[in-house]
Parts: C-alpha cells; sequence; structure tokens
C-alpha cells in the first residue's frame, strides 16, 4: 500500500502556478503533445524538461512539473509514446506497449523528441535560458542520451535510470557508451535495493564519470529501491524520497538559479 505521508512538494496553492497543455515539433517534424507548468507571476524563469518513466505520461509526472512551478521553475512534460497510439499506462496491457515502445526507439527519435523541447523552452518568453533535465526510470536513461548528445543544458538530475549498459537492436550503443558528450553537471539518485540499475552498474556508471572528468554527484539511498520517488506506487518510499527532492532542488538551484 501507499503511504498516505504527504509526498514532497505536493503543498501549493494553486494560483501560485499556471498549467496548460502544448503540441511542439519533435523528431522528424511530429507533433508532440506536451504539458506546461510554470509560475503564474510575471517574468522569466529558469526551466526544465521532465521526461517520464515506463508509465509514460501520466498524473503523477505532471503533478511533479507543478510542484516545481510552484518553486520558480518552468517545466515541459513530452509524452513520448505519442507515436505508438497511446500516452500512458492506464490498464495492465498497456505496460507490454510501453516496453515494445521503449525498446524499439531510436536513440535520434528520444533525441530529436527532446531537441524539440528545448527549443519550446528556449523560445519561450517565460524562460531566461537557463535551462536543466529531470528523468525518471526509463526517462533518467532517455534523459542520459539527450543530455550527451546536446549542449544546451545546463543541469541533470537523473532519478535511477534503467538498462544505463544495456544495448538493444535499435541502439547498439547504450547510454552508459556515450558519457563522454555529457556536458552539463549530472546529479544520479539511485536505490541501493534497485535491481535496474544494479549496484555494480551505479558503480560502473561512476568510475565512467570519474575517469572523463565530469561534474557529478551519485547519491545510494538505503530501504529504497527503483521507483522510490513515485508516491503513485508501492515501491514509494517517503524517507528516500524527501531526501532525493531536496538534493534535487539543491542541485538545481545551484547551477540554473546562480
Amino acid at each position: 500500500m501507499v503511504s498516505q505521508i504527504i509526498p514532497p512538494g505536493a503543498v501549493f496553492h494553486p494560483s501560485q502556478i499556471k498549467a496548460y497543455e502544448v503540441c511542439h515539433p519533435g523528431y522528424e517534424s511530429f507533433a508532440v503533445p506536451a504539458y506546461v507548468a510554470r509560475p503564474s507571476g510575471p517574468g522569466s524563469y529558469p526551466a526544465l524538461i521532465l521526461t517520464h518513466g515506463v508509465h509514460g505520461y501520466e498524473e503523477h509526472m505532471k503533478e511533479v512539473a507543478r510542484r516545481f512551478a510552484a518553486l520558480g521553475y518552468s517545466c515541459i512534460v513530452p509524452a513520448l509514446y505519442c507515436r505508438d497510439n497511446f500516452l500512458s499506462v492506464v490498464e495492465e496491457e498497456d505496460l507490454a506497449r510501453a516496453s515494445a515502445s521503449l525498446s524499439g526507439r531510436p536513440n535520434a527519435q528520444t533525441i530529436g523528441d527532446l531537441a524539440g523541447s528545448l527549443a519550446f523552452l528556449q523560445n519561450s518568453s517565460h524562460v531566461n535560458g537557463r535551462i536543466g533535465l529531470v528523468g525518471f526510470c526509463s526517462g533518467g536513461r532517455l534523459a542520459l542520451i539527450f543530455a550527451c548528445n546536446t549542449t544546451g543544458l545546463s543541469a541533470f538530475v537523473n532519478f535511477y535510470s534503467n538498462s544505463i549498459f544495456q544495448s538493444t537492436e535499435a541502439n547498439p550503443t547504450p547510454a552508459g557508451d556515450m558519457l563522454e558528450g555529457l556536458d552539463c553537471p549530472m546529479l544520479g539518485m539511485f536505490g541501493e535495493e534497485d535491481t535496474n540499475p544494479s549496484r555494480d552498474d551505479v558503480a560502473l556508471l561512476r568510475t565512467k564519470l570519474e575517469s572523463l572528468s565530469k561534474t557529478f554527484e551519485i547519491v545510494s539511498y538505503k530501504d529504497a529501491g527503483h521507483a522510490f520517488f513515485s508516491d503513485t506506487r508501492p515501491s514509494y518510499r517517503p524517507e528516500a524520497a524527501y531526501m532525493a527532492w531536496g538534493r534535487s532542488l539543491e542541485w538545481l538551484s545551484r547551477y540554473l538559479k546562480p
């Protein structure tokens, strides 16, 4: 059963934010639906691209965007399953569709769709030019791929990216072999009880980042497994989630609100 403790960042007044849906061009000019949440006050703000996990363009991800918006970030959540005739996992059988979408999606599509989100923010009057990236689960891996193939980001927060070193037929080069291209500081947060990524995966990620002299921090939380931040799932661990939320805000503030 999911804990009834109020999730981190969930308490704010609706008047603090504006939220709405848009479409922007993605890979090969495909129209990608996206959710925008931003501060309601006048002016321009640092921005975040949020990449969803296996459950897709779900209400939880939109809620996380609203939590960031209430703290002064203009956020966008692109619907990365949009080409597969569904947006989020609603029924149990949708997980198979999501898994097939993830394994078959070429990296060029991921990079192109997220580049579209980045361009949307760069061209928005409510964004001040400092843009970060936050990814969860499989979305953490997709975010890592994007962060290693763009120069437009100022910070990256990676929540338990899975299959970091796993290649597929569609993508023979795994995300972990792209780290030389990482062009922004990365905070990685993982659960010690996770099996994908495993402790060995996280250790290898740390070793590679160190060997490449990247700016990064990696944190592993005890008594936490995969998806420990998602308060909509049984995997939710409030203590780890609160610590990770605070660590994320400190990291983003350091690089996006200097």
